[in-house]
């Protein structure tokens, strides 16, 4: 049995998992992640949360340190707000190189069991940022990098293509003809939903999950407003839309959707514009996932159009921890026992 942590801003999985078919046998969520770290100035609750977890999940399937191999962490959780900081490596980075640059910490709290954290992605930029107008090359991520590798794992897409990984932050990632990851570019785009809905005078126009179903005509309705009037004029459609329309609280919240994530798309068509791909594949969960897809459907890019089933999503970190994990351990053993 192997562990797998996915911990990322605000919130962090524990995945008990069986090494040799890649089964998951358990999983624990945990409303807990770096941002606790932010709020308090310490990793303390991070730490002890994730400790209870993994006891939890030892607990509950009559399990003991020993019977677990080895522990592996992605996400968050390598960053200086998380457990153990594990600086990026910068692109174009292969599967060798994100094993290259893991780090094996026995801690006391994962009971001293090898916990091996892996390295996040940062752009690799010769341009210093004294010119601030090269800012736009420049990017990071932590967990994306493993989601991503698992997705092609499973999917196995031919040729260069692009990943998107919309969540809390949306995340764009150029894969190479070999599947290395070239680079990445992020947005806010998930978390200017929440906050737009939750701080705003629209909240009363939205319900709290806001799309409950995907409607791609009012989704396209309302990303065409962003083009044309623009976003914040856009969002006051919201409200003018409550007032005196038969609208229904999903159809707002779909156009709701289409002019926020009008950003987005703005953001993926300017580096497509830089990069030719052969395909396109939209990972995440739903909705995003779905909102994503009848957006770039829309826009009629010219690569192939791939979408991840909610299989492929559930197994993409569990596949490319894993893929990070077993050569390191296999390589970490053999070196240790030279």
């Amino acid at each position: 049995m192997i562990i797998l942590i996915d911990s990322g801003t605000t919130n962090s999985r524990i995945r008990l998992v069986q090494e040799k078919d890649k089964q998951i046998v358990d999983v624990i969520k945990l409303k807990v992640g770096v941002r606790n770290t932010a709020i308090d100035g310490s990793n303390n609750k991070l730490k002890q949360d994730l400790a209870k977890g993994i006891q939890q999940l030892l607990n509950q399937h009559s399990l003991t340190k020993r019977d677990i191999k080895y522990i592996v962490a992605a996400g968050m959780i390598t960053s200086n707000l998380g457990l153990h900081e594990v600086p990026h490596i910068p692109s174009p980075a292969r599967i060798e190189d994100f094993i290259g640059g893991v780090q094996v910490v026995e801690a006391e709290e994962f009971l001293n069991i090898p916990c091996l954290y892996v390295p996040g992605m940062k752009n690799n930029v010769s341009a210093s940022l004294d010119d601030i107008s090269v800012i736009n090359q420049y990017d990071v991520m932590r967990g994306e990098e493993v989601e991503t590798i698992g997705l092609l794992t499973q999917a196995k897409p031919q040729g260069k293509g692009l990943m998107v990984l919309p969540g809390s932050h949306t995340k764009f990632v150029l894969v190479g003809e070999q599947q290395e990851l070239l680079s990445c570019r992020s947005t806010l785009g998930g978390e200017m939903l929440q906050a737009v809905r939750d701080q705003t005078i629209i909240s009363d126009s939205l319900h709290e999950n806001l799309v409950e179903e995907v409607n791609p005509d009012y989704l396209i309705k309302g990303y065409l407003a962003a083009r044309k009037v623009g976003v914040t004029r856009s969002l006051y459609h919201i409200r003018l839309l409550q007032l005196f329309s038969e609208l229904t609280a999903d159809e707002r919240a779909n156009y709701y959707a289409g002019a926020i994530l009008y950003y987005d798309m703005e953001a993926l068509q300017q580096m497509l514009e830089e990069e030719q791909v052969e395909w396109i594949m939209i990972g995440g969960s739903n909705p995003l996932r779905k909102i994503f897809y009848h957006l770039l459907n829309y826009v009629n890019e010219p690569a192939h159009l791939i979408t991840a089933d909610d299989e492929q999503v559930e197994m993409a970190a569990v596949y490319g921890t894993l893929e990070v994990g077993q050569s390191y351990f296999e390589n970490y053993i053999k070196n240790e026992s030279v």
